[in-house]
């Protein structure tokens, strides 16, 4: 009886191993990959333009307010000075300095919704790569193997050959670089 034991202990041990084999993990870098693409140098430049767009009229807003107060300080140092008036042109300084915060967080948040409008395309063609590659290499999972600029990633070490990086580019039609991510840097997309 203990010799059964034995057996079918060694037998469900051996199926597990063949099974755990037949369960392949893949790696990737996603952003890599993504800020590699050809349409990267138009996005990259749109982006730049419309940040610059946003940041002038900041500027302008900003220069209005210098201005303003500059004003302000003149008045403020004449001796016959009206209080009351020096008192609404400190309060419309205040009012502008609330608008010019709001205007920023709105073109933040402007600038945010256009860069998404613009990569989440990119993002999900190399998404649809990587699934077409793991469909068809036969992988179960494919991690990315960094989260953030200067992380390690969930990937610490693998392989080389479970790295799907090459063969996700030759999906997309894009000639893989030459130069490969370094260990601390991720692309920033302006290469």
């Amino acid at each position: 009886m203990m010799r059964k034991l034995i057996v079918m202990i060694a037998f469900l041990s051996v199926a597990a191993v063949a099974k755990a084999q037949e369960f392949k993990i893949g790696y990737t870098f996603l952003e890599y990959i993504v800020f590699n693409m050809p349409e990267m140098e138009t996005i990259s430049s749109e982006l730049e333009t419309y940040e610059a767009q946003l940041g002038a009229q900041i500027d302008a807003k900003q220069k209005d307010i210098q201005t303003k107060y500059a004003q302000l300080q003149q008045m403020a140092q004449q001796p016959n000075a009206n209080q009351v008036v020096l008192q609404e042109r400190e309060n419309e300084l205040i009012n502008l300095q609330e608008q010019l915060q709001k205007f920023r967080a709105q073109a933040d948040q402007a600038f945010a919704m256009k860069q998404a409008e613009k990569m989440n395309p990119v993002y999900a063609k190399v998404q649809d790569a990587i699934e077409a590659v793991r469909k068809e290499n036969g992988f179960a999972l494919i991690l990315n193997s960094r989260v953030a600029a200067n992380s390690a990633g969930i990937v610490l070490a693998a392989d080389e050959s479970l790295n799907i990086t090459e063969l996700v580019f030759k999906k997309l039609g894009v000639p893989m670089p030459k130069e490969e991510p370094s260990g601390n840097a991720a692309p920033t997309g302006n290469n």
